[in-house]
């Protein structure tokens, strides 16, 4: 298999799957054959297909602490998370002195809240290693899960200065944007520019004109250019609106769930898709949509207008208004190619506890959602959101949002309308670890996982906020 291994190394995922079949094929239900494949799914990020080829090769070998491994780096997808620790907990047993193993352990233990287990098995992970980037990365992590950031960006300081790994870099750029240290953030988050071996880079883009560094623009046309979530793109575009307003001509190449939004942004010139080709003649010079916040210096203290800077476009859906109701719209997942998909995400079910406060009337804004498997407490919209122009549409019709931490969240917000995002325990480093405002959006208010996996107290907290907003005055 010494093929397909160097195939996964130079990322050429699903070429290493093809292959890792044909062998299987030939060698006749080869166990080693069997893990390959799933771990060549895992990579190609079908979690569920890599599943039982994983459990077919730790069938034949128990003992195999790769397969164990794998299993449990699988599970965090499908959101399997005691699970995921028994695995890692097997795989230490057969391979004590792997500071690998030690490190992904006390990642799963840390998402289910389990700080000091966490520290433990990174204890004996820095003793058999001392200095192993891993696990000083999952150290640096349960000391900003326990409140101590100051511990934790130091470590990391240490760290940068003695390696060159990017993973150190882009850590202690998310300590300091979660610190509120945005000016020292913005600029070391530019390291997500580098290739990783563990996480995904953001390429350069393959065009001619110059890419702007903040001098000044004197005139030039400036293209922003979309490359992460569809969240980042929108939070940035605050900037980009900034820009416009100052007199910059502003265009954007942007994925399609966004282009039609955007297409009625008065601030933008242009809106490109990403692989269209772009008119050389159309712009002078360019720029990544998350770097935005770092060329025009960006630094907690306000300068930046916080007003809405969205609107929605035409409307061609809606929903059954039922009179003077509150109509309340529910986003209750992400996209699920984030890695932290099922640590943010909730069954719609859970919401149960809104439906019964009178008046109140549940909209679902949730994408991809069919109205045949929506709770009957979920009014569906008139017809299926298909991009965020819908969702945008909707919103505008919504007394508030209510939703996890995903881009209608965020679109919400920018727009200027009212929306709480359940915020999961120990969560992205915009909202912060306290509070229940954010820097970035006056319309959004924060309703914060206690503890990890505790949806039940922050959906009450919800009703109890629902309650109060229904309740006549002086009742």
């Amino acid at each position: 298999m010494t093929k397909v291994q160097d195939l996964l190394q130079e990322g050429r995922f699903r070429q290493a799957l093809a292959l890792a079949q044909q062998e299987y094929e030939a060698s006749g239900d080869d166990s080693a054959c069997a893990y390959w494949i799933g771990v060549a799914y895992a990579k190609c990020n079908r979690m569920r297909e890599a599943e039982p080829w994983l459990k077919r090769a730790l069938a034949a070998n128990p003992f195999d602490a790769r397969a164990h491994a794998a299993l449990a780096f699988v599970g965090k997808a499908l959101g399997y998370g005691p699970a995921r620790v028994t695995h890692y907990r097997r795989a230490i047993e057969l391979a004590p002195n792997d500071p690998d193993l030690r490190a992904n352990c006390a990642e799963a233990l840390l998402e289910g809240g389990e700080i000091e287990a966490a520290r433990r098995e990174l204890r004996a992970g820095l003793m058999a290693a001392p200095g192993h980037t891993l696990c000083t990365l999952a150290l640096a992590r349960t000391l900003v899960a326990g409140g101590a950031m100051g511990e934790a960006i130091d470590l990391l300081e240490r760290c940068a200065a003695r390696s060159t790994e990017r993973d150190v870099r882009w850590l202690l750029a998310d300590c300091y944007l979660r610190a509120g240290r945005y000016r020292e953030g913005f600029d070391a988050y530019e390291v997500r520019r580098q290739r990783s071996s563990r996480l995904a880079h953001v390429a350069e883009p393959k065009l001619s004109k110059p890419e702007w560094k903040g001098e000044p623009l004197a005139g030039r046309r400036l293209l922003v250019l979309h490359e992460q979530g569809l969240g980042d793109t929108i939070q940035s575009l605050r900037y980009a609106a900034t820009l416009a307003a100052q007199g910059v001509k502003v265009s954007a190449v942007v994925v399609p769930a966004l282009q039609r939004l955007l297409v009625a942004q008065p601030f933008l010139e242009k809106v490109y898709l990403t692989g269209e080709p772009i008119p050389r003649n159309s712009y002078d010079c360019w720029c990544l949509v998350m770097s935005l916040p770092r060329l025009l210096g960006e630094d907690g203290s306000g300068k930046f207008a916080k007003q809405s800077y969205l609107r929605a476009p035409p409307r061609d859906i809606s929903f059954e208004r039922a009179g003077s109701h509150l109509h309340v719209g529910l986003c209750w997942s992400g996209s699920a190619a984030n890695p932290n998909d099922t640590l943010r995400s909730i069954p719609p079910e859970r919401f149960a506890p809104l439906a019964e406060i009178a008046g109140v009337r549940l909209v679902s804004c949730q994408y991809g959602a069919e109205p045949s498997a929506l709770p009957a407490f979920i009014r569906p919209p008139s017809r299926p959101i298909v991009d965020l122009a819908d969702t945008a549409a909707l919103i505008v019709q919504l007394d508030l949002l209510v939703s996890v931490d995903s881009a209608p969240a965020h679109l919400a917000a920018a727009m200027g309308r009212e929306v709480w995002l359940l915020a999961r325990w120990n969560g992205d480093w915009r909202w912060g670890d306290s509070g229940s405002t954010t820097h970035w959006y006056p319309a959004m208010r924060l309703l914060r996982q206690p503890g990890a996996g505790d949806w039940g107290s922050v959906i009450e907290r919800a009703k109890i906020r629902l309650e109060e907003r229904e309740r006549p005055p002086g009742s």
